[in-house]
C-alpha cells in the first residue's frame, strides 16, 4: 500500500493528523473504540463488547496495510489516536467489484471539528483512484449529524433497514442506507 500521511488544521486550530495505521498502535486503537463504543448508541458494537487483545490488533494493522483493496486510517490530535475510518471493496466477487462501503468512528471529545468530513473525503477520494462506481455505507435513521455530512458529499438514501438494532433496553434502531455513486 502507498505511504498516506495528511496533517489538516481544524475550525479549533488543532492540527489533525490522518494517516495509515502502524506497528506500536495497537493499544491506541484499542483505548479508541472502546471509548467511542461506550459514548454512541449509533456504532455496531456497546460498551464493553470491542475485546481485541494486543496482538489480535497488532495483525489487524498488518492485514490492513498489506489489502490493497482496502483502506484503513486513523485520525490523531496531539500524538492521541481519537477517531479511524475504513473503506474498501464489499466483496472481491467479480459482479460486486464497482462498490465499496464505508465506515467511520470519531470520540465524541471530537465531534464537530470537521473530522469525519475529512475523512469522508479521503475515503471517496480512495474510491475514485480505485476506479469505483458506488460507495455505500448504513447509518442509523437518528443520527442526523451524520446523515447530514453523507448528504453533502451527495449521497443519497436508497433505503431502510427496519430493526437493523436491537438495544439492551429492547427497543430497536432502523439504519439507513445510503449510496454516493461516483460518476455522476
Amino acid at each position: 500500500m502507498k505511504a498516506f500521511n495528511e496533517e489538516y488544521t481544524l475550525k479549533d486550530q488543532s492540527k489533525l493528523v490522518l494517516r495509515l495505521p502502524q506497528l506500536g498502535d495497537e493499544q491506541g486503537l484499542i483505548n479508541q473504540m472502546k471509548t467511542v463504543d461506550s459514548e454512541t448508541k449509533f456504532l455496531a458494537r456497546g460498551a464493553g463488547e470491542f475485546n481485541f487483545t494486543l496482538e489480535q490488533e497488532r495483525n489487524f494493522i498488518i492485514d490492513s496495510l498489506s489489502d490493497e483493496n482496502r483502506l484503513f486510517l486513523v485520525a490523531e490530535i496531539d500524538g492521541k489516536i481519537i477517531g479511524n475510518c475504513a473503506v474498501g471493496l464489499l466483496s472481491k466477487n467479480k459482479r460486486y467489484l464497482h462498490r465499496a462501503s464505508m465506515g467511520i468512528a470519531i470520540c465524541k471529545d471530537y465531534w464537530k471539528k470537521g473530522i469525519g468530513t475529512k475523512m469522508i473525503k479521503e475515503c471517496i477520494n480512495w474510491c475514485k483512484e480505485m476506479g469505483l462506481e458506488q460507495l455505500e455505507l448504513e447509518v442509523v435513521t437518528e443520527n442526523s449529524r451524520a446523515i447530514s455530512a453523507y448528504e453533502k458529499f451527495g449521497f443519497e438514501t436508497y433505503g431502510i433497514k427496519k430493526h437493523a438494532m436491537k438495544y439492551s433496553d429492547g427497543t430497536y434502531a432502523d439504519e439507513f442506507f445510503m449510496i454516493l455513486f461516483l460518476n455522476k
